[in-house]
C-alpha cells in the first residue's frame, strides 16, 4: 500500500496552513514553495479541500487560502477523505457483489479491522497536533536503525 500523491499533498498543505494559525490567509505559491508541491497539483488539491469545507479560498489582493475552522477541529482523516474518499482496503467493500453470494470474501474481517485501525489513527490526529510536533529529522533514522 502506498499513500497517493494527492493525499500526501493534501496533508502537507493542511499542515502548512495549520502552522500559519487560525484566520491567516496564505498565498498558494507560498504553500507550494514551503511544501515543495507543484502549483498546478496544489490548486487541484485545494479545490477538493475547499469542496469539503476544510479550507476557504479568496481571490484577489489579500486573498489566498485559510483553514475553514480551527486546526484542532480538523483531522488528518478529514483531509485524506476529502481527496481520496473513504478508506476501502477490502475488495468486497470496493466492489460489492464481487466476493460471492454472501457479499463477503474470506479476508473481509481482516481488512475491515485494518481499515478501522487506520481510520482511528487518522481521526485521532488533528492538524493542530501535527503542527505542534517538532521535526528534527532524526526520528526516521532512529526508527530505521532499530529494525
Amino acid at each position: 500500500m502506498r499513500l497517493s500523491t494527492q493525499a500526501d499533498y493534501a496533508v502537507r498543505a493542511m499542515l502548512e496552513l495549520a502552522r500559519s494559525g487560525e484566520g491567516v490567509w496564505r498565498r498558494t505559491d507560498e504553500i507550494a514553495a514551503a511544501q515543495r508541491i507543484p502549483p498546478a497539483r496544489l490548486a487541484k488539491v485545494l479545490k477538493e479541500l475547499a469542496r469539503a469545507d476544510l479550507v476557504r479560498t479568496q481571490r484577489g489582493q489579500g486573498g489566498g487560502v485559510a483553514l475553514a475552522r480551527a486546526a484542532d477541529r480538523i483531522t488528518v482523516l478529514d483531509a485524506y477523505e476529502a481527496v481520496e474518499g473513504p478508506i476501502l482496503l477490502c475488495r468486497c467493500r470496493q466492489r460489492p457483489g464481487e466476493c460471492g453470494d454472501d457479499g463477503e470474501c474470506e479476508t473481509h474481517g481482516f481488512w475491515s479491522t485494518v481499515e478501522e485501525r487506520l481510520r482511528q489513527e487518522l481521526r485521532s490526529t488533528t492538524f493542530a497536533a501535527l503542527a505542534a510536533r517538532r521535526h528534527d529529522g532524526t526520528a526516521g533514522r532512529r526508527q530505521a536503525a532499530g529494525r
